[in-house]
């Protein structure tokens, strides 16, 4: 696996192709989902906050109706309406509560929220007292609002956006600034029921005062121009001044604690020259205004967290969109380039392997061809393109050369079959002249050297005939009526250097047909040479013929020498094979089995090899049943034979008078048994000849 890794060099094209893009498939991909994980983060960010606001908008009730109580407290209203607004409080401290327990909140403002939840536990000790001093009263409950208000403000802090922040803390600035006004209208309201304010009361109310003056400035540093517009609408007009007018005159008249001087020291102080109810109704109407901007900017507040969770919901899913498009975008142009190129290469690799196992090879086995080329069916101008064209010129090339080779084997063709012409007509013009010194010949010495002439040019026309074969021409020597089979396999071993050593078995009564003959006794006698050729001297080699099934004739051409091994064995029978199918073989070792080969496939006749190791060769030759039929016998034929075997046979000696026959088996061949043996080979071989044709 490790090799397969480092030899990158022979991974296959698709593989090379997602090697070169998962890199930036995979940083496009690392990119995408961390882009994605922000967003989502940011969205749960966001949603977070959405539960931070409905946990302000549930407190905000609550300081409400701390502030609600303290008014009652200090305009005196009654047991009763404090009851009432007490249940209002108690069931907003439990909607707060509910809501806290659906939120996650920072330990800062779980540990302020713990502390005001004790410090509102004491409520209801507070109400009970409430009738007994009121300006201690209205001072606790004071604490506890600004206690909430600062949970309020750590709660606002907590808003990370930039303009969720803005927002959070201009709604804290509102609600405290009307929290000021509404400390204002509880203090003034505790001085009317008494007709005057003390000290401290008037201190505490300049002290809101500017309190409220900069928190109004600093609600103007963080809120938007839209923002500002509402607050200035809302915190301005007639009940604005009225009560800004009423609250100076509270703050300048003389405080019931205060030290009198001169003439006016017993008289008793004037009381505040403010109506109850037109303080009431112009700080109730500055409160409205207040909580109809409080309401704006917690719709904006909220409306804001919606509108950001809702863009980081939709740029995750953008995010998520655009990333799977981009993958199944690379991936379809990884794909369809990546089919283009196993197309443009597969179309290059089906035209080379046919052109080198089809159209070249059928070019040089036939000679002939066209010197147009189909072009490689890539049509492009870039590499794929390129190559194409430049195979296009190689096979171009090619298939000149091999136009020119051809022509050149066919000129080297006709040049051998012209030359082969020639000296087998020498030859055969030889052997009749040493046929005619044969016949007025005494001398048996030199009788014998003549025929020793006469057969080295026999085996020469045999080598001239094989020559003929090789070159693709065709023998002159033919038979035009049918041969019997014996005569075959006995001019056969007539053909060979060794032909004392051939013993021929008795061959079935069949005949082979005129234009087959020739050639068959040539393919025998290549068998024959051979067997004689690889087999001791001492040894005889053995030819023989059978008829099987289907009328099929079977020649066993036998030796008794050291054999072939199995692997020779089936490269011949494979070169034999290979010759009949025209396929070119080394014939300058093996010219023999590749006339063999040729000569066979020309008539359709099985020829191989069989051997056991130290059991010498066996040739096996198929003749089919229409090349060699059967003879019929009848009387005629066989008294016609008798008498043409009474006149001469074709491989006994012809005298004027009788002469005793030849030992079976003498160590020696006499003269006179030579000039019968040839005078008989060839009388046989003209008669097979046409009665035009002379013998060559």
């Amino acid at each position: 696996m490790f090799n397969a890794l480092v030899n990158w060099r022979n991974w296959r094209l698709p593989v090379k192709l997602a090697a070169v893009l998962i890199v930036p498939v995979a940083i496009a991909v690392g990119s995408g989902v961390l882009q994605i994980n922000s967003q989502i983060d940011r969205a749960e960010t966001y949603a977070a906050l959405q539960r931070l606001v409905k946990v302000r908008a549930a407190l905000i009730p609550v300081i409400e109706g701390v502030q609600a109580e303290r008014h009652i407290v200090a305009e005196g209203a009654g047991p009763e309406i404090l009851s009432e607004q007490s249940k209002r409080t108690d069931d907003a401290r439990a909607v707060l509560r509910d809501q806290i327990g659906k939120t996650s909140l920072s330990e800062v403002v779980t540990a302020r929220l713990s502390d005001v939840q004790n410090r509102i536990g004491d409520l209801t000790v507070l109400r009970d007292r409430s009738s007994n001093d009121i300006p201690a009263v209205i001072k606790i409950y004071t604490e506890l609002t600004d206690s909430l208000l600062d949970v309020d403000e750590v709660m606002a802090s907590e808003f990370g956006d930039a303009a969720l922040l803005r927002t959070a803390m201009g709604l804290h600035h509102v609600v405290h600034v009307r929290d000021q006004v509404l400390y204002q209208q509880a203090v003034v309201l505790s001085g009317l029921t008494r007709g005057q304010l003390t000290n401290a009361e008037v201190r505490a109310l300049v002290e809101s005062n500017v309190k409220l003056g900069y928190i109004a400035d600093e609600f103007a540093a963080l809120a938007t121009p839209d923002q500002m517009k509402v607050y200035g609408k809302n915190f301005s007009g007639p009940d604005i001044e009225a009560q800004r007018t009423m609250l100076a005159t509270a703050v300048l008249h003389p405080t019931s604690d205060a030290p009198s001087t001169g003439t006016n020291a017993n008289r008793p102080k004037p009381p505040l020259p403010i109506a109850a109810a037109d303080w009431s109704r112009a700080t109730g109407a500055v409160v409205a205004s207040m909580g109809s901007v409080v309401t704006g900017l917690q719709d904006d507040l909220r409306a804001t967290a919606d509108r950001l969770r809702d863009e980081s919901s939709d740029a995750a899913g953008a995010a998520s969109a655009i990333l799977f498009a981009s993958l199944i975008l690379a991936a379809t142009i990884g794909f369809v380039v990546g089919r283009y190129l196993l197309r443009s290469l597969n179309a290059l690799r089906r035209s080379a392997l046919d052109v080198a196992w089809d159209k070249l090879p059928e070019m040089v086995a036939t000679g002939r061809g066209s010197t147009e080329i189909e072009a490689v069916p890539v049509h492009t101008t870039e590499e794929f393109g390129q190559v194409a064209r430049a195979f296009d010129a190689v096979h171009q090339q090619a298939v000149k050369s091999v136009i020119e080779q051809a022509s050149m084997r066919a000129n080297m063709r006709n040049i051998f079959v012209n030359l082969s012409r020639r000296s087998q007509s020498l030859v055969e013009r030889q052997l009749k002249l040493m046929e005619e010194l044969e016949k007025y010949e005494e001398d048996p010495d030199q009788l014998a050297n003549l025929f020793k002439l006469d057969h080295l040019a026999t085996r020469m026309r045999r080598n001239n005939e094989n020559l003929m074969v090789l070159s693709g021409g065709d023998v002159a020597r033919r038979f035009h009526k049918p041969i019997p089979l014996t005569d075959v396999l006995r001019a056969a071993a007539a053909e060979i250097e060794q032909y004392q050593r051939v013993m021929v078995h008795t061959a079935p009564n069949a005949e082979v047909v005129g234009y087959v003959a020739s050639d068959l006794v040539r393919l025998l006698a290549e068998l024959l040479d051979n067997a004689t050729a690889f087999s001791p001297p001492h040894t005889q080699v053995s030819i023989s013929a059978s008829i099987e099934a289907g009328g099929i004739v079977q020649i066993d051409v036998a030796d008794h020498g050291i054999g072939i091994d199995p692997e020779a064995l089936e490269g011949v029978n494979r070169r034999l094979e290979a010759a009949g199918e025209g396929v070119d073989v080394q014939v300058f070792r093996e010219m023999g089995l590749f006339v063999v080969g040729r000569l066979a496939a020309r008539h359709q006749i099985v020829v191989r090899l069989d051997a056991k190791q130290g059991s010498g060769t066996r040739a096996i030759v198929l003749v089919p049943a229409e090349l060699a039929p059967r003879r019929q016998e009848s009387w005629e034929s066989f008294r016609g034979e008798t008498i043409e075997r009474q006149r001469a046979s074709w491989f006994q000696q012809t005298t004027q008078a009788a002469a005793p026959p030849p030992p079976p088996a003498p160590a020696r061949q006499t003269p006179e048994s030579a000039r019968g043996f040839l005078d008989a080979f060839q009388r046989g071989v003209q008669r097979g000849l046409p009665e035009n044709q002379e013998s060559r």
